[in-house]
């Protein structure tokens, strides 16, 4: 049995999806969904609805007056909007706390993605909200294995701060990395190959015979993270998107600069209201 195929085999420890999450993550490819039954749906759970309605107020969805209902979500955001932030809200309350792991830096860094790769979706005629909740669960395979293995990671975060990467310090740990986890994680839970191909490829994605145009997204908006956080100019960070990349999708530039820290803002406001 494999390392990988090892931390699966005990699946009472895995995180069991809700239902309505279920429903919701099926409903992507679903053009005949319900809209109606689901918002009825979301409505039911106040937890997730109050954390929703949160997000939907929030300056990265807000359009006029704020919102007090999921079906006033709906009908100012449009389904698919809600849709996504609904997924984000519930993923984030399947995972317990952690001793010792920062959630807040977690779904900041998740959100800034996630808003990322749905702006670059729109610069590439994709679907935003499909883009924004692949990325939105690109490091579910990090949270996994701090709930599995809290020791371990701890000696892995020791090791980055003394300068080795997060993958060479996972493979080198466990046999395996954090974006295998998420795959295995999303193949689980019954995910779409849409879902599972983005997590999975998301390193390395024209290594692939088929790439996912998803993971693609994945790759350029974290590198934007990292060099935004690194304080490298707009300018700079889409100047060196890699084109191998931007060809494969046919990325607009034009207005992308312009945008970027509105993203980032936006992005990491998201992760605070689901953090907390």
């Amino acid at each position: 049995m494999s390392e990988l195929s090892q931390l699966f085999s005990n699946v009472k420890q895995l995180p069991v999806l809700p239902i309505l999450l279920l429903e919701l993550m099926e409903s992507f490819s679903d053009e005949d969904v319900q809209v109606e039954e689901i918002a009825k749906k979301i409505g039911m759970d106040q937890a997730i609805s109050a954390k929703v309605i949160r997000m939907a107020n929030s300056t990265a969805y807000r359009r006029g007056k704020e919102v007090e209902s999921i079906t006033q979500a709906v009908i100012r955001l449009g389904f698919n909007q809600v849709r996504s932030i609904v997924v984000a809200a519930t993923i984030s309350n399947v995972f317990p706390e952690t001793p010792g792991f920062d959630k807040n830096k977690f779904w900041q860094d998740t959100f800034t993605t996630a808003n990322i790769a749905k702006a670059l979706a729109r610069h590439c005629k994709l679907n935003q909200e499909t883009a924004f909740t692949c990325a939105m669960m690109h490091s579910i395979g990090e949270l996994l294995l701090q709930i599995l293995k809290p020791q371990e990671c701890s000696l892995i975060d020791m090791a980055i701060e003394m300068g080795e990467p997060r993958l060479s310090a996972q493979r080198e740990t466990f046999g395996f990395d954090y974006t295998q986890v998420g795959a295995e994680l999303a193949k689980h839970w019954n995910f779409s190959a849409v879902f599972c191909d983005a997590i999975e490829q998301q390193l390395d994605p024209l290594s692939y015979e088929n790439p996912s145009k998803e993971a693609i997204l994945i790759r350029l908006a974290v590198f934007s993270g990292f060099a935004w956080g690194a304080n490298l100019p707009a300018e700079m960070i889409v100047a060196r998107f890699p084109p191998l990349l931007t060809d494969y999708l046919n990325l607009n530039k034009d207005g992308l600069v312009e945008e970027f820290a509105g993203l980032i803002e936006a992005g990491e406001e998201l992760g605070r209201l689901i953090a907390n």
